[in-house]
């Protein structure tokens, strides 16, 4: 057993939490990502299909 007094027991412990910290923060960061990435493909295709298509009046007699 490592004894709570030897400076190497606490440089290990922080080793530890670095790799988890980054490994949490990673692993969110992905997942951030991909929820991105789906909310702007879905809303592009949701546009697509339901309001790009649709037939507004004009609302001034103005050509464009």
């Amino acid at each position: 057993m490592i004894a709570v007094g030897e400076a190497g027991y606490f440089d290990m412990e922080a080793a530890y939490l670095a790799v988890w910290l980054i490994g949490l923060f990673g692993i969110v960061g992905a997942v951030l990502v991909c929820v991105a990435r789906m909310v702007i493909k879905d809303s592009t295709k949701y546009d697509e299909l339901y309001v790009w298509k649709q037939d507004h009046p004009k609302e001034s007699g103005k050509d464009e």
